[in-house]
């Protein structure tokens, strides 16, 4: 039983040292699940989801408004919609936060991005967002991408752009 576990454990690293390796940035993962809202603003809807975006990068943030570390990470979150929008990132954001609220804070604050509304918590379950703001960039083949950040460490806005370009079809060449 000892020799078989040796010859294991030796196969498992000849194995190990000829598999490619993906790198920590923008390395494929599961397929992303699906948002669960029941209302939106700024172009989303109940019938809203993140499969109608296959084919376009998709840069999911779980936030709400009264949320300090979401306050701060918001205007660089209009900042990126208005930038890479036009380029072909889809940008879905969800919260639980209340809707009337929301929409004054949106409209005080000069941000356009498309909001929905998930009360039950449903969306930040399925995507293993613990602590806010939660973001997920989710590739053009619906598959999640690691951009250096997990739920309880946000990438940085720089790695995050990073991530994004990587994500974005190249320019077309005259």
């Amino acid at each position: 039983m000892r020799r078989l576990a040796s010859l294991a454990i030796v196969a498992l690293a000849c194995l190990a040292l000829v598999m490619p390796t993906a790198s920590a940035s923008n390395a494929r993962g599961p397929k992303a699940p699906e948002i669960a809202i029941t209302d939106g603003i700024h172009g989303m809807t109940a019938k809203s989801t993140v499969a109608e975006h296959l084919g376009s990068p998709v840069l999911l943030v779980m936030w709400i408004p009264v949320c300090p570390h979401c306050k701060k990470f918001v205007p660089d979150l209009q900042a990126l919609y208005a930038k890479y929008a036009a380029k072909g990132l889809k940008v879905v954001t969800v919260t639980w936060g209340k809707k009337d609220y929301t929409v004054e804070f949106m409209k005080e604050k000069g941000f356009n991005f498309p909001v929905g509304f998930d009360w039950t918590g449903t969306t930040t379950k399925r995507f293993g967002l613990g602590k806010m703001p939660g973001i997920r960039l989710i590739g053009a083949d619906g598959h999640l991408r690691e951009v250096g950040g997990t739920s309880e460490l946000a990438p940085t806005l720089a790695t995050l752009e990073a991530a994004i370009q990587a994500e974005l079809p190249a320019p077309a060449t005259k």
